[in-house]
């Protein structure tokens, strides 16, 4: 049965261009999207009335297989949940979404619910209606089913070129080069030496093997030289120097499933990992390119990583505020340090930024950190308190005067309207508005009211839940009795704790040493030891959820 469709304008309709991993490979993405604007531009012209507007075009660089994995169609699913977008326009269904049939649930239920049509040059979808929905649906599922058979038949080849010696990663590895090279008619991939990193691989392996240095030391010693990190930053961080000691490219090697990604349940969600695999768990194959180092040399540094592996006796928990207390000036997490000797604690624990070595903030004494966030936490219950007492909800009351604000200026631009066209009409023609005049005033008058309306309409869908400080300052005590009580597990008080804290700030100015110039200065009258160190009060805000 025929079925008749709206009409639709271009300035109703958003265009979305992906270009998808089927497209002809040596078509760059550029040209991709460029083809598929052409050919909705056609069809544009000849139904909707004129080319699809700038500010109506969706065109998604990268290709993810979920929406998530897509900003582009997160900002176009954003967008049409305004009344004003009633289409959307694209080469096939297929480039909407090639995922799961969650993600193809989750884009139908959208459109729908927002009656937001998708138009192709073949076919026009109704979603709210059951056959057209239908056969949306089959073309999602079509889509999917053929990605997973790419998948397979792509992770195939990759097998077989790995077979070869060829190198599959789009990113060389930290010293060499990635190149291409031509074996008759075949084209393969295949690394080459760079020479200025090359050396650093070497330097970095004679270090850590002959000269029995540690990761952070080389570190340390690699920054003074100047050397960029493979990130091209001036700074080295250990799992970097870790990364080089164990990549077996460096022994003209190339190897097979050794991040594979794999999918875990936690929290009732999906949740991707890409854990390092275990000896026996990958394969290695002969690679085209030459290595950087002997292969001696890179099996003595494995070995030495496995006899200077710690493991810990006690994995507890010991600090109730891991993961929350973040260092404010560079927003690594904060430490806990213990210092014992023969079994026996010799100082108090103390906390420190795990970047300290760069950002220079100063630690503290874990004691005098739990104090200030106990303090920190009885003004915030105090504050709860004086809101319950005084009925006091700023977000709505902020909420509130915005919507005043906004119908007031509403009312005033009406007030406007109306004396507008009381002077257009006015009886004497002398002092009558002007037509051009007129209706120059009076569009600029009608957008600043349509803008005006759409931010109140906003608005008024956007009221914030009223916040029941009632119940926070119950969580808050209940969590602050939890923290102080000392018969309770640190990993106990951290779940109290990440239930209410989204983090703590901690900050502290970087230590001075006391010197004669400075002590005046910092309040000494004279030093009473060498390398004695001034320090600054520490900072720490507490930011709830």
């Amino acid at each position: 049965m025929y079925k008749e469709y709206p009409t639709f304008y271009n300035y109703e309709t958003l265009e979305y261009d992906r270009k998808s991993r089927f497209d002809d490979p040596y078509l760059s993405v550029d040209e991709v999207l460029e083809k598929h604007t052409r050919i909705i531009e056609e069809y544009a012209v000849k139904h909707l009335s004129g080319p699809i507007p700038e500010e109506n075009k969706y065109k998604e660089v990268g290709s993810g297989e979920s929406i998530d994995d897509r900003p582009e169609m997160l900002r176009l699913l954003k967008a049409i949940e305004s009344p004003k977008i009633r289409a959307i326009i694209v080469v096939d269904v297929q480039r909407l979404s090639r995922g799961d049939l969650e993600d193809a649930g989750r884009l139908i239920k959208l459109l729908r619910y927002t009656d937001t049509f998708v138009i192709t040059p073949y076919k026009t979808y109704d979603l709210r209606d059951e056959f057209d929905r239908d056969a949306f649906e089959r073309e999602l599922k079509r889509g999917n089913e053929y990605l997973n058979y790419f998948k397979k038949i792509s992770l195939r080849g990759k097998l077989d070129s790995l077979r070869e010696g060829n190198y599959i990663g789009s990113v060389a590895p930290y010293g060499y080069n990635r190149i291409v090279k031509e074996n008759g008619k075949k084209i393969c991939h295949t690394l080459e030496e760079r020479k200025d990193q090359a050396d650093i691989v070497r330097l970095i392996f004679e270090w850590y093997c002959n000269g029995d240095i540690g990761v952070t030391a080389i570190c340390r010693r690699l920054e003074a030289m100047g050397v960029k990190s493979p990130g091209g930053k001036s700074t080295w961080r250990p799992p970097m120097i870790f990364t080089i000691l164990e990549n077996i490219h460096y022994i003209g090697c190339v190897r097979w499933n050794w991040r594979k990604t794999i999918k875990i349940i936690k929290d009732q969600e999906v949740k991707e990992l890409r854990p390092k695999a275990k000896v026996g768990e990958y394969l290695i194959f002969n690679g085209k390119h030459e290595g950087i180092i002997s292969e001696e040399l890179f099996n003595r540094a494995q070995e030495i990583r496995g006899r200077r592996h710690r493991t810990k006796t006690d994995t507890t928990l010991k600090n109730p505020l891991s993961g929350i207390l973040l260092c404010k000036k560079c927003n690594h997490k904060m430490g806990y340090n213990t210092y014992r000797k023969n079994g026996k604690e010799f100082a108090k624990p103390r906390v420190m930024c795990n970047n300290q070595v760069h950002c220079k903030t100063g630690g503290a004494v874990y004691e005098e950190v739990m104090e200030a966030v106990c303090k920190s936490m009885k003004d915030i219950i105090e504050d709860f308190e004086v809101r319950v007492e005084t009925q006091q909800d700023d977000s709505i009351k902020l909420h509130r005067n915005l919507v005043e604000r906004l119908e007031k200026q509403l009312a005033d631009l009406e007030i406007k309207e109306k004396m507008q066209w009381e002077a257009k009409h006015h009886p004497d023609p002398e002092e009558r508005m002007p037509s051009h005049i007129f209706k120059d005033l009076n569009s600029k008058l009608l957008k600043e009211k349509e803008e005006i309306n759409d931010a109140l309409c906003k608005a008024k869908d956007s009221i914030p839940d009223p916040i029941d400080y009632r119940e926070l300052a119950v969580k808050f005590s209940d969590t602050l009795d939890i923290l102080q009580d000392p018969t309770k597990d640190a990993s106990i008080k951290n779940m109290h704790l990440k239930d209410i804290i989204e983090k703590i700030e901690y900050y502290r100015p970087p230590n001075i040493k006391i010197t004669n110039e400075n002590k005046k200065e910092l309040g000494y009258d004279k030093i009473g030891r060498k390398n004695m160190f001034h320090s600054e009060p520490f900072e720490i805000s507490i930011i709830i959820k």
